[in-house]
């Protein structure tokens, strides 16, 4: 597989995907699977939690063993992971198997970002690696977009077994594809190789005591909780409180579901021109603090509308599409022999981000309305705002820029 092309950045991009893909894809199925299962209502909602659950852990550990044995390698063991969980998921006779199949997916789906990210520190640097990083988020977030409208679409020729068949099918591809197109890039090491648990305390030793990586991966958790803080509350915001059907409620999440990609595309072209990474994240959380706080005042004098949020909202997930590939690329380039472990921590710190805010808000949401959603998503924002207002960037200022997905452009 030629690394230089635009399809090897979105072969990483699949992979990033997987996990959007195996939540958004079974949304429309869950109350199909607790009549099934004879199970309470709600209880499908937990297969969602474990997935979760098994996604935000693992990347900690994939890391540091990708860092030491291989991308190939532990990027297969994942796409094995999830394949075996898809499968196991769409032959399960009762929920507590059907949480227990979701729990491996999710497990395996942790190798995907995390080595992705790594992959491009492997093979490039500077602007190179940030254009890729952007491709990465572009197809990572085009998935949810079209995922839950696939979901329903399979669901009357197929069933929700099916849907889970068709998501380790995925799987089962992109591990194809990894056996039988992709080389190693890790760099080999030579002499005797130290005992695993000592390296890996001194890699998270040396991940976690560099204040610019840290920084970066807090940033880009910090971008995904204000965007997720939307997410969890879109339903309730358009249907509840706008009275939206579920039709124009698809419609409006998917025009905000644009905006990570919009944002993405103009962080990647941006960077190509010489656009300095910082002025990038600047930029980002500026956009994300101005929008959160108007839509908080449009929730506190009670003038929420379609027209009046929807346009904000775009500009909030913007704004995290235009952080998320400069926040990855300012985590990763520092340490490229840690790339791994760089890209687990700022994986699974990002989701455990996403979870607390969707907890918030769904907690708050009954007590403070659509205020519980925006507050949030300006306290993040602001608190983004800060931080690259007092980091320095790890990059360098004079970085030349290097021609978008263009072959030669690797260094």
């Amino acid at each position: 597989m030629r690394t230089q092309g635009a399809s090897f950045a979105i072969f990483l991009g699949a992979l990033a995907a997987l996990p959007p893909i195996a939540i958004d894809m079974v949304l429309p199925a869950l109350g199909t699977m607790e009549r099934d299962l004879g199970a309470a209502q709600g209880r499908a909602g937990l297969t969602l939690s474990v997935f979760m659950a098994g996604f935000a852990f693992s990347p900690i550990v994939y890391g540091p063993l990708a860092d030491r044995k291989g991308r190939r390698p532990m990027l297969m063991v994942g796409l094995v992971l999830f394949v075996i969980g898809g499968f196991a998921a769409t032959i399960a006779s009762s929920m507590p198997l059907l949480l227990a199949a979701r729990l491996v997916q999710g497990a395996g789906a942790g190798a995907g970002m995390t080595i992705a990210m790594a992959i491009v520190r492997d093979l490039f640097k500077g602007r190179a690696a940030q254009t890729r990083l952007a491709v990465i988020t572009i197809v990572a977030n085009v998935a949810p977009i079209l995922a839950p409208a696939i979901g329903a679409g399979l669901m009357i020729p197929i069933g929700w077994r099916g849907i889970y068949g068709v998501t380790a099918l995925c799987g089962l591809l992109l591990l194809l594809v990894v056996s039988l197109s992709l080389a190693e890039t890790l760099r080999p090491t030579t002499g005797k190789l130290p005992p695993l648990v000592r390296k890996l305390m001194a890699d998270y030793r040396t991940v976690l005591s560099h204040r610019g990586v840290v920084s970066h991966i807090v940033l880009n958790a910090l971008g995904f909780g204000w965007m997720f803080a939307y997410v969890s509350g879109s339903s309730l915001l358009f249907m509840d409180v706008l009275g939206l059907s579920g039709g124009y409620y698809a419609g409006a999440f998917a025009c905000t579901g644009a905006g990570i990609v919009i944002g993405a595309i103009l962080n990647g072209r941006l960077a190509t021109i010489g656009v300095r990474s910082q002025a990038l994240l600047e930029a980002g959380v500026i956009a994300a603090t101005l929008a959160g706080l108007a839509l908080t005042v449009l929730a506190v004098t009670d003038r929420i509308s379609v027209l009046g949020v929807l346009p904000l909202l775009v500009i909030v997930t913007g704004a995290f599409g235009m952080v998320a590939p400069s926040a990855a690329h300012g985590a990763l380039e520092p340490v490229p022999d840690q790339a791994g472990v760089a890209g687990g921590v700022l994986t699974s710190l990002q989701m455990l981000s996403g979870a607390l805010a969707s907890s918030l808000v769904s907690l708050l949401f009954p007590h403070f309305g659509v205020l519980a959603m925006t507050s949030i998503i300006s306290v993040l924002a602001i608190l983004g705002l800060v931080l690259v207002a007092t980091m320095k960037s790890t990059l360098p200022t004079d970085e030349r820029p290097a021609p978008f997905l263009q072959p030669g452009s690797t260094r």
